[in-house]
């Protein structure tokens, strides 16, 4: 049972009623979409609602004010315990995952991966990258509808490889998708045993259908992700054997080192830590921009105006041009930077994350949340809220050309001391992508799907995939 204190202030909060032993639990007995039910219960009971999941309490909060007040605190940085679920995957160590001080230390080592001059030289990459993929989507023209989340993901994986890594993977031009298989498969299991309580037990989940499949898909990404470490140890080895002179070169010094590289030979990090940044960024790294950019191709695929202003945006600040886009050129778009946002809005990213109350929080609600609660903020229904997004279902971007009503309305990044470590990268992938398809392309929308079905695996999916047409610019 709770503590007395949990109990009386968890209760205090609207929500379903509880029963013994599984409280709320069988609300996601046989559910099939979890996000669904998520935001069914906050349009039922507010933007602050309570779940018993067996004698943990979870807070689910969406409205900006309480946000604002939890994510603006320094005190409440350690993830919620459905993160410990991850461990065997992502282990304990990395940004994503670790307790406050081990995340601290790791910040303050990795942040340097994500300066502007490595944003600067990653351009090229991700331009190349972005080309491989309009060559293979060639296949595509004319055809009738097609989902364009497959290509995406496997233009994310080879960028975040090559630039984070250090490694040229050639996803995009290979038939081996069981990288990106098995990613699937897991984030399936997890999502699945994280809210449904009987499932939580190691020695249960072991024995569960979901749990099989967690384990036999984790061997697949651990050998992939060992591979990868491995073969970049090698690399680095050579170059200090062949290239010694370049190594002690004052530009060598200066210039911006892969994520990886920073990893292997600027910090003290053990292989453990090592080996769980990598399993981190490897998946957060790609599934996130996978998410966000196909969405957005999808968006505008629907929406023809908006594809036609970004496009003259694109003639004006890049086709217009002799010289290959720099990242000067990129960040000089900004309706594409709306048109992103409005994505994220409406499709967010990431729609549910989760802390845990380190110490007693009196919110603008009015509701106390008590130490150890494990608290979880659904964005997605924050992005989507009228009070600040009028017609929240209409994809218009051009609601960014002003500052929001309210900061912590649009989080797609989250907020605070814990946010993102690769926001700024992740936008000029989307950026370098969507622009390069778009000089080629028209999207347009699919024939037979007329609206999809959102689901949280992690990120978010659409259950229906991403279909849309495409045919070539005249």
């Amino acid at each position: 049972m709770p503590s007395s204190k949990t109990w009386k202030y968890g209760n205090k909060i609207p929500g379903p009623k509880p029963i013994p032993i599984v409280g709320n639990g069988l609300i996601f007995f046989k559910a099939k979409n979890f996000l669904k039910n998520f935001l069914e219960l906050s349009y039922k009971y507010g933007h602050i609602y309570r779940l018993w999941l067996g004698k943990k309490l979870f807070v689910i909060l969406s409205d900006p004010d309480d946000i604002e007040k939890f994510l603006s605190r320094s005190t409440h940085l350690n993830k919620t315990e459905t993160y410990r679920l991850l461990d065997k995957w992502l282990g304990n160590k990395g940004l994503l995952t670790s307790d406050a001080d081990v995340w601290r230390n790791h910040r303050k080592i990795l942040t340097p991966a994500f300066h502007f001059k490595m944003l600067e030289n990653s351009v090229p990459t991700m331009k190349k990258n972005a080309q491989i993929l309009s060559q293979q989507l060639e296949k595509k023209i004319n055809q009738p509808e097609f989902d364009i989340e497959s290509f995406i993901e496997k233009c994310s994986l080879d960028i975040i490889s090559e630039t984070a890594m250090g490694i040229m993977l050639n996803t995009q031009t290979s038939d081996d998708t069981v990288y990106l298989n098995s990613l699937k498969k897991i984030l399936t299991s997890f999502i699945q045993r994280a809210f449904q309580p009987w499932l939580q037990p190691e020695f249960v989940f072991k024995l569960s259908t979901p749990g099989k499949t967690y384990f036999e898909m984790l061997s697949v990404i651990n050998d992939y992700n060992k591979k990868i470490i491995m073969n970049r140890k090698i690399t680095l080895e050579k170059e200090k054997i062949y290239k010694p002179q370049e190594n002690n070169d004052e530009n060598s010094r200066k210039k911006p080192k892969p994520f990886l590289d920073i990893l292997l030979t600027e910090s003290n990090f053990t292989d453990e830590e090592i080996q769980d940044e990598v399993h981190t960024f490897m998946f957060a790294g790609h599934d996130t921009t996978t998410s966000a950019t196909s969405f957005c191709l999808y968006a505008l695929s629907n929406n023809q105006r908006v594809q036609d202003k970004l496009y003259d945006e694109i003639k004006t600040n890049l086709l217009s041009k002799d010289t290959e886009p720099t990242y000067q050129d990129y960040m000089n778009m900004k309706y594409l930077e709306c048109v992103i946002k409005e994505t994220m809005r409406i499709y967010t990213t990431i729609p549910m994350f989760g802390r845990k109350v380190e110490e007693d929080i009196q919110l603008p609600s009015g509701y106390t949340i008590p130490k150890g609660t494990l608290v979880n903020f659904l964005l997605i229904r924050t992005h989507n809220d009228e009070r600040y997004f009028p017609n929240p279902t209409q994809f218009k971007p051009e609601r960014f050309e002003n500052s929001i009503k309210h900061p912590y309305s649009f989080l797609p990044f989250s907020a605070g001391l814990r946010n993102c470590i690769g926001q700024r990268f992740a936008i000029l992938e989307m950026k370098t992508v969507i622009t390069t398809l778009l000089s080629k392309y028209q999207f347009l929308p699919a024939t037979k799907v007329t609206s999809i079905e959102l689901e949280m695996k992690a990120v978010l999916r659409s259950i229906q995939k991403m279909p849309l047409r495409i045919v070539e610019r005249n």
